[in-house]
């Protein structure tokens, strides 16, 4: 639920409430000018008049002032919060409940950047309508509670419309998120769309021309109902005024001076009754953007709080995975993958090689090791002391088989002026792409297997001495494959790196400490490596 300061929202009433007292000044006095009265006909009056003008207009710049402040101090206040709730969100909720929430919860918590200007304004309306209220009663007791009867009528109508409309705003809102998922798809899988003339058909004409249209017509009819609605309040009033002209003074129950002050009074609250009205708009879209946002918060919420480390660790000598098992979340349990119970032990300085079938567990093995997923039995061991998964992390760089690379340097270290950078961009054979150590020069395209090396670059440059690379050679050319398993791989291992590679490229199989083989979940065999024909007939035996 969006948190909002309570006591910043008194403090922007406090604001309010003599403005509103100016404002109900101002039609004081010019209803009992209108009206005659010898007491407001003094020379000073006029004075009086435009110094009351004047304090409203310099405290309307004040209050207006504060409530930009805390507007904006409200809205990137709870941006802040939302960002480091997303990043704290454990892999598996990514998965389950997908990235396009996190666009959805940006644009409704954009929503309440509107909401200190509808509460301060809802109440300053309010006070305006109850005093001149009051005014009207202190005329004509039973003329009041006519007209405020008619007023009441036609708020009513209003309401009750407004009300229903709430499940209809919430409608299109699911019709968003399902754009946004199309949207994600054409980013994500803009290949796979361009080299297949049907996906994109369907994609466009089942899917996002669909959506968008019902989108468009709920939209419009939304818009058009509120519209409607809001001629109801103008026209309301009218039919109110006509009342005031000409049914209660046939009915001897006002007089002609009051019927002045009575028809001036409500042109001017016209103004805070459409206010009300009007706004009754906003308190939908906030109910509904406010029950979205606490959805979101409950559907990503993160459970275990990480309590703040007292060291981080730099080294290891042996990492144990003791009767590791981890299950994926799912309703059906019969469908649901499980991998292990895994007993695994890695010791400082070994290249392992993970190899396996699709969906045989590698990935799923590679999100423990990592830290990502948590066990759901058993423990993950460094150097005889339990480990959940904060200090396993202290120990790994890793890149991905999906790698990415980022707009902008998050890591501790520079690239300007770094040796080691300019050394690895030799190494890789990066230094003829990229010939200067400006950071702006990796934050640009590059093909599959350059975005890898530059990986592999920054992976180096965290100086952590556990490297996991998931089937990073994959999308190399022939000769830098080769070159990454006969000299880089070697290269590491001399200068203390624990690699653990997931790979298909049997070819290099003898360059391995060990090969582990995972198949449905489980290992099947782990071979220490001898030579390449022993390798071919018992690793795929």
């Amino acid at each position: 639920m969006l948190k909002i300061k309570k006591r910043e929202i008194f403090y922007l009433l406090l604001y309010a409430v003599p403005n509103t007292l100016l404002t109900f000044s101002i039609v004081y006095i010019i209803n009992n000018v209108m009206a005659g009265n010898k007491a407001f006909l003094t020379d000073y009056m006029g004075i009086v008049f435009v110094s009351i003008l004047v304090y409203t207009y310099l405290l309307n710049v004040i209050f207006q002032k504060k409530l930009n402040k805390f507007s904006f101090n409200m809205l990137y206040e709870n941006e802040k919060k939302i960002f480091k709730q997303i990043l704290s969100v454990p892999l598996l909720k990514l998965e389950q409940y997908g990235s396009q929430r996190f666009y959805t919860v940006v644009e409704d918590l954009r929503t309440f950047s509107l909401l200190p200007y509808t509460v301060t304004h809802t109440i300053n309306s309010l006070l305006m309508l109850i005093l001149c209220l009051i005014y009207m009663f202190t005329l004509s007791l039973v003329s009041a509670l006519i007209v405020v009867s008619l007023i009441v009528m036609v708020g009513a109508c209003y309401f009750i419309v407004m009300n229903a409309m709430s499940k209809r705003v919430n409608q299109l809102r699911e019709y968003n998120d399902g754009y946004y998922k199309s949207v994600d798809d054409v980013i994500r899988g803009f290949k796979e769309l361009k080299v297949s003339f049907l996906r994109r058909d369907n994609l466009l004409n089942k899917f996002i021309i669909p959506n968008r249209d019902e989108a468009m017509n709920l939209d419009f009819s939304i818009n058009y109902v509120f519209l409607s609605i809001n001629l109801i309040s103008q026209y309301g009033l009218y039919f109110v005024v006509s009342v005031i002209l000409f049914v209660l003074p046939a009915l001897d129950l006002l007089s002609r001076e009051d019927v002045i002050s009575y028809v001036v009074i409500i042109l001017f609250i016209s103004g805070p009754i459409n206010n009300i009205i009007n706004l009754q708009q906003l308190y939908t879209r906030f109910f509904v953007a406010n029950t979205r946002i606490s959805n979101f918060i409950k559907d990503f919420e993160v459970i275990e709080e990480t309590a703040p480390k007292n060291e981080t660790l730099n080294d290891f000598q042996s990492l144990n995975f003791s009767d590791v098992e981890f299950t994926y979340p799912s309703k059906d349990e019969d469908s649901s993958f499980q991998l292990g119970p895994i007993s695994l032990n890695i010791q400082k300085g070994e290249t392992i090689f993970i190899v396996g079938g699709n969906g045989s567990g590698k990935s799923t093995f590679i999100n423990l090791l990592t830290g990502l997923y948590k066990p759901t039995e058993g423990k993950i061991i460094i150097d005889d002391k339990s480990d959940r998964g904060e200090n396993i992390q202290d120990l790994i760089a890793a890149v991905f088989t999906d790698n990415h690379l980022f707009s902008k340097n998050y890591d501790d270290y520079t690239l300007e002026n770094n040796k080691d950078y300019v050394e690895l961009l030799k190494t890789m054979e990066m230094d003829r792409i990229i010939t200067d150590d400006k950071d702006s020069s990796i934050r640009r395209k590059f093909s599959k297997g350059q975005s890898k090396r530059m990986s592999l670059i920054f992976n180096l440059l965290e100086k952590k001495p556990v490297m996991v690379l998931d089937e990073w050679a994959a999308d190399q050319d022939p000769h830098f494959r080769k070159y990454f398993y006969e000299f880089l791989l070697p290269k590491f291992k001399e200068e203390g790196k624990t690699i653990i590679a997931v790979t298909h490229d049997d070819a290099y199989f003898h360059l391995a400490d060990r090969i582990i083989k995972f198949d449905y979940g489980n290992i099947v065999k782990e071979i220490k490596t001898t030579s390449k024909e022993e390798l071919a007939e018992n690793i795929w035996a």
